[in-house]
């Protein structure tokens, strides 16, 4: 019996190694899927604030549930330029989508069905209307930072 325990040492003993390069692997991986994550703003003052400090257009997205950490299409899942813009979300529930609904640059809202985006530059001005959240060609068309007049 006494033969068969320093093997099993042995082998524990190798096997530790492994193990920890298999903690270290995952824990990588991990964080590289963390900081891929998309988070979708749900605040309007916030997201305009951000803007016009970063110099870049708002994605506005409007759609039936909320997006919350890249679920679904309509949320830009597997769209990687979406980063480059400051993301905002509104469901129809939000108090803030009662007012879009004021406005008359989103008629739409009133009459077409969602999910709706919007770009916008920080001081409100729509640069694009769609219907389906742009393909990765055509938001690598669209700008990603606000011109300056």
């Amino acid at each position: 019996m006494q033969k068969y325990s320093r093997v099993f040492y042995l082998v524990g003993f190798l096997a530790m190694p492994l193990f920890i390069l298999l903690l270290v692997f995952g824990y990588i991986k991990i964080n590289q899927m963390a900081s891929e994550e998309i988070h979708w703003g749900h605040n309007k003052s916030f997201a305009f604030g951000q803007a016009s400090r970063e110099g870049k257009l708002i994605l506005l997205s409007v759609t039936k549930s909320r997006c919350e950490m890249l679920k679904g299409l309509e949320c830009g899942e597997g769209k990687p330029d979406l980063g480059t813009y400051v993301l905002l979300n509104f469901t129809p529930r939000d108090n803030e989508f009662q007012t879009l609904i004021l406005d008359d640059r989103f008629a739409s809202l009133k009459t077409d069905a969602l999910p709706q985006y919007f770009l916008l530059n920080a001081s409100g001005e729509i640069r694009h209307t769609s219907n389906q959240l742009p393909s990765v060609e055509e938001m690598q068309k669209l700008p990603k930072k606000e011109t300056s007049p």
